[in-house]
């Protein structure tokens, strides 16, 4: 039925995606229609042409309902993480009776939170518990219908940009939306691919998109630390263009060809297609370099990204990589986790036949705007 579904959209760094689907049995997704438009996209926490921005959202829409035929009402959006900021805080609420926990106190304790930690320019968009604490008794996920005096948690706030919330709501509105909900995309991508068991410790999900590349850290049903940078697959893309003397979009068609598991020979070469129809050959091991060039710039981000959190316990921290940047390049993943001089695992949707990083955030999107943990 029609109120089951949701409507989910991701800002990505250079194309806007939209998927409208309901839960499907054992935790499947039914996907009714999708969609997904290139545009200008944005860089360091600001799109690169934003008077066009309604037009991108616009053509998004005509290409979804023009296959779903019923009426959009509320949509779900994912704030990228390059219009984020995340706050860890304690808070606690103190009850003048032994009380038994309910919903309304975990709400109270988080309402509290997002009072004393708003940030001008800043909306928050979620308030969500690393753990809680009752009385003595810490590191609780679950306090409701325990008893006690007092209620603690250690808290993540999620915000965005007012700015980003202001620029989408007026596009909302002119497109007939009447509810909008924002979800922040690093978070739900971080939900969906780690299993329960694995978010008892931080992991740290790194998505490499076409412009940016984000790297976050998980832990329970929270994000703890996030932080992004405007890099990512199309800058390896321009590198191949420049180096190669090719147009962009050859170099898009070799990046699909590139091996970078391959030491060859000086005489081995990738072949080719111009836009024009001819072949042409390529060194090999000079694209490879070329690419793991770029990829070493990314690392070492990512690498200061994590420093600048994680400290002492770097080495211990489980790495999922989401993304299309890098991981749609063979042996792209491996290089990377060669850089970062640590072992780095594909973060991939538990979902039958969609099972690929470059779906991990908007599935993510979707589950969560299911309902889903």
């Amino acid at each position: 039925m029609a109120e089951n579904n949701v409507t989910v959209i991701e800002i990505g760094s250079s194309k806007l995606s939209c998927m409208i689907a309901e839960r499907g049995v054992n935790n499947t997704f039914n996907i009714k229609a999708k969609a997904s438009t290139e545009y200008a996209g944005f860089f360091e926490g600001e799109f690169v042409e934003s008077a066009y921005l309604f037009d991108a959202v616009s053509t998004l829409f005509s290409q979804i309902t023009s296959v779903y035929k019923k009426n959009i009402k509320k949509v779900f959006v994912g704030v990228p993480a390059e219009f984020s900021k995340v706050i860890t805080c304690e808070e606690q609420l103190n009850f003048k009776y032994k009380h038994t926990i309910n919903q309304n106190d975990v709400d109270m304790l988080f309402n509290q939170a997002s009072e004393k930690n708003k940030i001008d320019d800043m909306e928050v968009v979620s308030v969500n518990a690393i753990s809680f604490t009752v009385d003595d008794n810490k590191n609780i996920q679950e306090p409701i219908k325990l008893k006690g005096y007092t209620l603690g948690g250690e808290l993540s706030i999620v915000l965005a940009q007012a700015s980003f919330i202001r620029t989408f709501n007026k596009i909302w509105a002119k497109l007939g939306i009447e509810q909008v909900e924002y979800l922040s995309e690093p978070l739900c991508e971080g939900m969906l691919i780690l299993e329960k068991e694995e978010r008892e410790r931080t992991c740290i999900v790194i998505d490499v998109g076409a412009r940016s590349t984000s790297v976050a850290f998980i832990k329970e049903n929270a994000m703890t630390n996030l932080t992004s940078f405007s890099m990512g697959g199309s800058y390896i893309t321009s590198d191949l263009s420049e180096a190669c003397g090719i147009d962009y979009q050859e170099a898009r068609n070799l990046k699909k060809e590139i091996v970078l598991s391959i030491k060859g020979s000086d005489k081995d070469c990738y072949e080719l297609m111009t836009l024009s129809g001819n072949i042409i050959k390529i060194p090999l091991n000079f694209v490879n370099e070329a690419v793991c060039y770029r990829i070493g710039l990314i690392a070492s981000t990512i690498n200061e990204c994590i420093r600048l959190f994680a400290k002492e316990f770097v080495p211990y921290y489980p790495i999922y990589l989401c993304g299309a940047g890098i991981t749609k390049i063979k042996g792209g993943k491996d290089y990377l986790a060669k850089c970062l001089n640590r072992n780095v695992s594909y973060g991939v949707p538990p979902i039958p036949a969609l099972d690929k990083p470059e779906n991990s955030a908007i599935l993510g999107l979707v589950n969560s705007a299911l309902g889903g943990r």
